[in-house]
């Protein structure tokens, strides 16, 4: 008996502190763009509201009521020269005709948690100005933390005939990104792993970083643990401007494939930075370009020891 009444009472902690860091989102900047499980499940009723679900596995053995699945492949331009860059106007009004979405809708979307498809797919829609869309802070899994009700039911998709309008200055160029190089007033942040920014794992023709550009991995701006909420706005802040990324300077984000970038840029937006865009090409244009100026610690520590 004593057991039953010790698990209970762990259970409701548990949820006590879920439930108490999902209330805690509406602290930040720009808190509308990042919703608890708990302000979805109140929505799911609403006909303005579009749910996606962005995971790449798992959609047909459970999702959140009324959810649409998205495969991100779709994003992808396939003929274009930058492996993984983003498809172009015409073909993402296709794909948002296709699954449904309207130009007037609130568009909700969710991935497994610790992921960067939610928030590729935000910087896609918000690249292409759509105004209103949010992601559910902590993913499925925070769903499913919070017990909520899950179904193997895909809704039925209505056609739409989506009408985007495109934002350019969410994206820089590799031209761009060489002109910010050493220029005040503009902080060039590298969200890879630290190994990828030290040159000691390569996944284009070069490794290292651009020159000048900050290392900051997109995953330290989550909580640890099975529900990876973001940190609060005083401690990612604290991070960042530690770092000298500050809201008065130009931030211009890049990983490998724009992915982990994303990630970033959300973080950033809801925080209420203002003058952020994306490195589309990231490095897998920058790094695989034999003219672009790289910094290599790597190259350099092993040239180091091979004297």
């Amino acid at each position: 008996m004593k057991r039953i009444v010790l698990l209970t009472i762990l259970a409701l902690i548990q949820f006590s502190v879920i439930s108490s860091i999902s209330f805690a989102e509406t602290a930040y900047t720009n808190s509308e763009i990042l919703v608890s499980a708990g302000w979805v499940e109140k929505q799911l009723e609403n006909p303005s509201f579009i749910l996606i679900d962005v995971r790449e596995e798992g959609y047909e053995d459970g999702h959140i009521p009324g959810a649409k699945h998205f495969n991100m492949d779709l994003l992808i331009d396939k003929r274009h020269a930058i492996e993984g860059h983003l498809i172009n106007k015409e073909v993402f009004e296709k794909q948002m005709s296709e699954i449904g979405i309207r130009r007037d809708a609130q568009v909700v979307i969710y991935d497994k948690g610790k992921d960067t498809n939610a928030t590729r797919l935000f910087y896609a829609l918000e690249y292409y100005g759509h105004p209103h869309v949010k992601i559910i802070n902590g993913g499925y899994a925070a769903w499913e933390a919070e017990g909520k009700i899950t179904t193997t039911e895909e809704p039925k998709v209505v056609h739409s005939e989506y009408v985007a309008e495109e934002k350019s200055e969410l994206m820089v160029s590799k031209q761009e990104v060489k002109s910010a190089i050493n220029k005040k007033g503009i902080v060039l942040l590298d969200v890879r792993s630290p190994a990828e920014y030290k040159g000691e794992e390569v996944r284009a023709k070069r490794g290292g970083h651009i020159p000048s550009a900050i290392n900051l991995e997109w995953k330290k701006v989550l909580s640890e643990g099975k529900v990876p909420l973001f940190k609060s706005e005083k401690d990612l802040l604290s991070i960042l401007e530690s770092m000298g990324v500050t809201k008065d300077k130009k931030i211009m984000i890049y990983c490998q494939k724009a992915n982990r970038a994303s990630h970033m840029y959300f973080t950033l937006r809801l925080l209420g930075y203002g003058n952020i865009s994306v490195y589309e090409g990231s490095w897998e244009e920058w790094g695989n370009d034999p003219k672009t100026p790289i910094v290599n610690p790597s190259k350099i520590d092993r040239d180091l020891r091979s004297l």
